[in-house]
């Protein structure tokens, strides 16, 4: 096997070219999440005490969309997305901890 055959298995196997309207399709999809929280934020929706959580909730979409889009998540093998997912869990954990601990005090 000559150097071209390895290099186009190497190539073939980790090519994944998006398209230019997925990236315009996901860029849309940002720019209305960012107004929305902007929306909430700024000309006072009255949501009460949710407009934090919505606004989070909005950021955690804005967020996902990056990591599978434009940082190829989408494309990757399955074991990467377990191990954000472990990731987040422990972030949220621990958030979670030190939130109750500044509540008790």
């Amino acid at each position: 096997m000559d150097n071209k055959e390895k290099n186009a298995g190497q190539t073939a196997e980790h090519e994944h070219i998006s398209s230019y309207a997925e990236h315009f399709g996901t860029w849309i999809a940002l720019c209305v999440l960012t107004l929305m929280t902007v929306f909430i934020s700024v000309f006072g929706a009255d949501l009460g005490s949710l407009t934090v959580a919505t606004a989070m909730l909005i950021a955690t979409v804005k967020a996902l969309a990056v990591a599978l889009y434009f940082m190829h998540l989408k494309y990757e093998p399955k074991i990467y997305r377990a191990w954000i997912i472990v990731v987040m869990a422990l972030f949220v954990f621990f958030l979670t901890m030190v939130i109750i601990d500044y509540i008790t005090r």
